[in-house]
Order: structure tokens, then sequence, then C-alpha cells
């Protein structure tokens, strides 16, 4: 479970995204940092601690003596350490969400075992083999389109903002497809501002939360304006975006709550009620995370626990935060 908002068409700014990471509260995870992926390092924090820090002097050197160019979370659940949400210094975007409760067409059938989904995320925030970041987004997914079904279900969305934006879009539920979204959403008239959302269904099949967290974005941006707050207020306010809940009591519950408060899923992935089975797992939203990128590229990114496990292996509230500030590069 994953859920996005983000809009491109705010005056001032190339891009204003608000995410939140829902995940197994005990799967190996790095926070945010400044990385390589290749040469970043094969530990797992210690998930209970507060890790609060900020940020802006990205051009960390790694071990090989090269500059750090991506800015995400590590999964360290799979091996090939790829991610969910990342940005790069040439300002490439990238986030997946997985796709539930849909069936995969006939034809479509995921490898055993899947590749890992994450590693689509990897592949595009790293440097780029393709020479012209105008086609780069559509090139990239046109190479995947392929073997798309060859995944788990999920839903990609790439942006490149630099020199221009672009946004492009790959799901494979219920079967393989493509949307060129840079013209639908770049850019607003008379004030309008284009406000989307994504979660764990399809771009045209969006969840009520999905549906309610586009008006909340579109009305929390709108009053920010008018009020004339700054950055800082700017972040909150997509928090806020971000924070709506209520409890999950069944699978539906998932579809109208933005963050997801911790519940315990059993073997089978569905809610487990019973308090003396041992083999549940605690899953809820990990962190929410803001990415704000001004047009002169002035880059903000800001990853705030949630929820996390404590030394006890029982939920309890997040309280750290890792704060970036870097000016993307043009290639």
């Amino acid at each position: 479970m994953c859920v996005t908002f983000f809009t491109l068409s705010q005056p001032g700014y190339k891009l204003i995204l608000a995410f939140n990471r829902d995940e197994f509260l005990d799967r190996p995870t790095l926070p945010a940092h400044w990385h390589n992926f290749d040469s970043s390092p094969n530990l797992t924090p210690t998930l209970h601690k507060p890790n609060t820090f900020t940020d802006s002097c990205p051009r960390e050197k790694k071990g090989n003596g090269e500059a750090a160019r991506v800015l995400s979370g590590l999964d360290r659940g799979k091996a090939e350490g790829g991610t969910w949400l990342g940005i790069s210094k040439d300002l490439k975007v990238a986030l997946l969400t997985n796709i539930v409760c849909i069936r995969p067409a006939p034809g479509v059938q995921p490898l055993s075992p899947p590749p890992s989904r994450g590693k689509l995320l990897r592949e595009f925030l790293s440097p780029s083999l393709f020479t012209s970041p105008q086609l780069e987004t559509q090139s990239y997914i046109s190479s995947h389109f392929p073997t798309a079904g060859d995944y788990e279900g999920f839903n990609l969305l790439l942006f490149s903002l630099l020199p221009e934006r672009r946004i492009g879009y790959l799901t494979n539920r219920p079967a393989p497809s493509t949307l060129d979204l840079t013209s639908s959403l770049c850019g607003g008239t008379d004030g309008q501002r284009k406000c989307m959302g994504l979660s764990n269904s399809p771009l045209d099949e969006k969840w009520p939360k999905v549906q309610q967290g586009e008006k909340n974005m579109e009305k929390s941006l709108r009053e920010w304006e008018e009020k004339r707050e700054g950055e800082d207020r700017l972040v909150e306010r997509m928090f806020g975006v971000l924070s709506p809940s209520r409890p999950v009591t069944c699978e539906h519950d998932l579809t109208m709550s933005t963050t997801i408060p911790p519940v315990k899923l059993g073997e089978d992935l569905f809610l487990n009620t019973d308090p003396h089975c041992t083999r549940a797992r605690w899953k809820g939203t990990r962190t929410a995370t803001v990415i704000i990128v001004m047009d002169s590229g002035e880059t903000t990114y800001v990853e705030r626990d949630i929820w996390v496990i404590g030394q006890d292996g029982e939920p309890k509230k997040g309280e750290g935060e890792r704060r970036f500030k870097f000016v993307g590069e043009k290639r």
C-alpha cells in the first residue's frame, strides 16, 4: 500500500509531490540518503531510534570517489536494493505503487519468482544511457513495456524535470499500458491547479482516498497561495494532505485511509485479528515524504517516520525526520 499526490501546475514550481509509503514495519529499510545504489552500504538501521537531521550538502563522496547522485530510501528486503520513491541530482523523479485486488488479464503472467519492482526505479534514477533528456522518460517506459507483465502488479510514474518537464506512466494491471501525461498535467489556465493522486489501483480507477486527497491538495495549495505563506508552511500543508487516517477493520478501509494505522496481516496478507497469532506482521504507513522542486531547480526533500517497530516488537509513532536541500544540475 502506498499513496501519492502531486501537481506540476503550481506557478513557480516544477513539481510538488507528497508520498506515503505503506509497508511491513519490520521490513529491512534504509532511510532517505544520498547514494549511487551499487555503492550503498548493505546495512539496516535500528528503526525504533529517531533519526533527524538536515542535509544541504549532497556532494558526499562514496568509497570509489564518485559523487552520490540519487536521493532515496532503500529497500533491503530484496537483494536488488531498489526503492519506492527517489530523485536524482539532474531532477529525475520516480515512484512506484503496488497494485492489489486486480487480477492480470489473460496472457499476463508474472515470472516465478517475479523480479523486484524497485529495480524499475533504480535503473531510471541512475545515470542515463539516453542521449536526449526530452525523450528519456518515454524511451525508458517503452523499453520496459514488453516485460512489464513479468512483474507483480504496479503503477510506475516517471518525471524528467530538466530541461523541460516530461511525465510518463506505466502499469501492468490488468494488462501492460502506458500514458504520456506531459500535456495533460503541465501548466494551468485561469488559476486552475491540476492535482493528481495515485494509490494501489490503476490511474483510471481511483480509490476514494485518492479522489478526496486530490481535492484536499488543490484546496491547500489555493489557501497557501492566498495567504502568501512560505516554503516551510507549504511542506507542512503537504504533510497535512497525507495525514487523514481512520481505523482499518476490513480491506475496504484501506481504500479510505490515507495514512494507514498499524494493522496485523497474516501469511495470506489479509487482516488478522487473532491476538494469539505469532506469524502475523505489523503493516502501516512507515514514512511520509514531501518533494518540492522550484522553477529555479532549488529542491527540498523531507522524509518523516510515521510508524516504526519498537524494541518490544510493537508499533510506535515515529519521531525521525530527514531534510535535504539541493539545486538540480543540468546534464
